[in-house]
């Protein structure tokens, strides 16, 4: 049997020279280049659009502040000395909110158009399109939420002068039912009442003057109402594309939790398994088991 002590003993004292050279160059390259941060390419659809989706929040966002302010000023009855200046207010305000909602129903329509080219283009499983889609479907909501506040704020508003009215017409000895009161506004027949009030009622003037003040707010509010119908209607067929879509997001997200909480308890197991892993207890020399 040769003896190969010396061969190993000049390999060795190679590998150890080869080393010492290695960390040379190393230091020297470290000295020579500093840290610098590594640029990825970015996604061309999402980096695209996140400027108009960012302005597109911004929209909605003074969409919602603007149907708080409206929601505000129609939680009180007004006297009638500053009827007028608050009326003319709240047309100001409710015709802003008309431009805005239109103005962002038609953006949106532009992003729902850009989600399906990129469908078509890059398919829906792709993770930009997935955003875009998910972005889309987030101000869609947003957008619904803002005009369903503010149908809220009307309605409950038309309400509020109904009650008036017939709260007035009782003290002054006239039973009205709010139904009749509607009759009358949808039929036009507000001044053939205002005459019959006066001729079978003792109604002072004030009270009458307060009566049609809030016939006049209620006439506003349904030229509002008249003029964001067919805006209504589109955000009704806006809600039955995005209800889907919306609960695939959701479904997604569920399931999404239910997974990382089975993974949390696998990883559980597996540490557990690994304590007790028996190879870790034997200290064999001539059989290692791992």
């Amino acid at each position: 049997m040769r003896d190969r002590l010396q061969e190993l003993k000049l390999r060795a004292k190679e590998l150890q020279i080869a080393g010492e050279n290695n960390g040379a160059t190393v230091q020297e390259e470290q000295e020579d280049f500093e840290q610098q941060a590594i640029i990825y390419e970015k996604e061309p659809i999402t980096e695209r659009h996140l400027h108009e989706i960012q302005k597109l929040q911004n929209e909605i966002n003074n969409l919602v502040e603007e149907v708080n302010k409206f929601s505000q000023q129609q939680k009180s009855l007004v006297s009638s000395m500053r009827r007028f200046s608050v009326l003319k207010k709240e047309s100001n305000i409710a015709r802003e909110i008309k431009i805005q909602a239109e103005h962002i129903r038609k953006c949106l329509d532009e992003l729902s158009k850009t989600v399906k080219k990129a469908e078509n283009e890059h398919g829906p499983s792709r993770a930009t399109v997935r955003i875009l889609a998910s972005q889309h479907a987030f101000l869609s909501q947003c957008y619904l939420n803002a005009m369903l506040s503010y149908n809220d704020a009307i309605t409950a508003k038309q309400e509020k002068c109904r009650r008036f009215i017939v709260r007035q017409l009782e003290v002054a000895g006239k039973e009205v039912s709010e139904e009749e009161v509607n009759d009358m506004l949808q039929q036009g027949k507000w001044e053939i009442f205002n005459e019959n009030l006066l001729t079978e009622v003792k109604i002072t003037k004030a009270q009458l003057s307060e009566i049609e003040q809030r016939h006049k707010e209620l006439v506003s509010l349904e030229n509002q109402i008249k003029d964001l119908k067919e805006l209504f209607i589109q955000i009704s067929v806006l809600v039955e594309e995005q209800g889907e879509m919306i609960n695939n997001i959701e479904i997604s997200m569920n399931n999404t939790q239910e997974y990382t909480q089975v993974s949390k308890e696998k990883f559980g197991l597996a540490v557990k398994y690994r304590k007790r892993n028996p190879c870790k207890a034997l200290c064999c020399w001539c059989c290692p088991c791992c």
